[in-house]
């Protein structure tokens, strides 16, 4: 249980080394995982009324949640981004699975779990992308040094 707590404390640290603002990277996680919450409330009568919004919904707040996880989680390499990525996998099966068993008026439906699934990939290519930047930016600042200048003998 130290080693979790010890975890916990060092990501502020982390986030802030690798440039990051931590207000930022959780207030986004936070409002990631409260868009979440829609995947288990119940549908108005009519519906959503756009086709394939549903889908797109899916996808995006699976990316959003995946990358903005793996930007609190995993700035460094202290924490392995699969785990993020086990998890948002076995949440799209709960979220289908509650919505086809306790929620009236929603249906589970494989694609959805497809689209969750894009939606995870295209969160950890994000995130991905987005660390690939961050380093080669982080190269591109650190110059050599350069050797001193003699000065001339007098």
């Amino acid at each position: 249980m130290d080693g979790v707590a010890e975890f916990f404390r060092r990501i502020p640290v982390e986030i802030v080394r690798v440039g990051g603002s931590v207000p930022w990277r959780t207030g986004l996680l936070g409002l990631a995982l409260v868009l979440n919450i829609g995947f288990f409330l119940p549908l108005s009568p009519g519906g959503i009324g756009l086709p394939g919004l549903d889908k797109a919904v899916h996808l995006l707040f699976f990316a959003a949640t995946v990358f903005t996880a793996g930007r609190v989680l995993a700035p460094a390499r202290r924490f392995p981004i699969g785990w993020v990525v086990v998890v948002a996998l076995v949440h799209a099966l709960v979220v289908e699975l509650v919505q086809h068993i306790a929620i009236p008026g929603r249906s589970g439906d494989l694609v959805d779990v497809l689209f969750d699934v894009v939606g995870i990939a295209l969160g950890l290519g994000l995130w991905a992308g987005e660390r690939m930047l961050r380093r080669a930016a982080a190269e591109r600042e650190v110059e050599p040094s350069a050797p001193p200048i003699e000065q001339p003998q007098r």
